[in-house]
């Protein structure tokens, strides 16, 4: 399953030096952060507005959860299931032909 991962890095109510050692803390923990086994990292990118997306790819849930869990600390994360548009339209093209089936006499 992939995901579409959105993450903003937490700077409001910090003052200005809490603001830096949370960058710094940021930093080196994601300095030593590798993908954790299972999980495939897609795309990583920079929204430049302090945060960012991350499509990753994994058979299970908890590997997802596993690495989003360790920056939540530093971010605020949003976690959304995604799949291939062909997939979706397929499956809603299953899904038209029940819905008028169902309600035709």
């Amino acid at each position: 399953m992939k995901y579409v991962i959105e993450y903003e890095i937490r700077t409001a109510g910090l003052t200005h030096d809490q603001n830096f050692a949370n960058q710094d803390a940021l930093l080196k923990a994601f300095g030593k952060w590798t993908p954790e086994e299972g999980l495939t990292v897609w795309a990583f990118v920079s929204n430049m507005n302090n945060g960012g997306y991350v499509l990753v790819e994994a058979a299970d849930p908890g590997v997802v959860y596993s690495f989003v869990s360790k920056f939540v600390y530093w971010n605020e994360v949003k976690v959304v299931p995604v799949f291939e548009v062909a997939d979706g339209v397929a499956i809603g093209a299953e899904s038209l032909a029940w819905a008028r089936a169902a309600v035709s006499d």
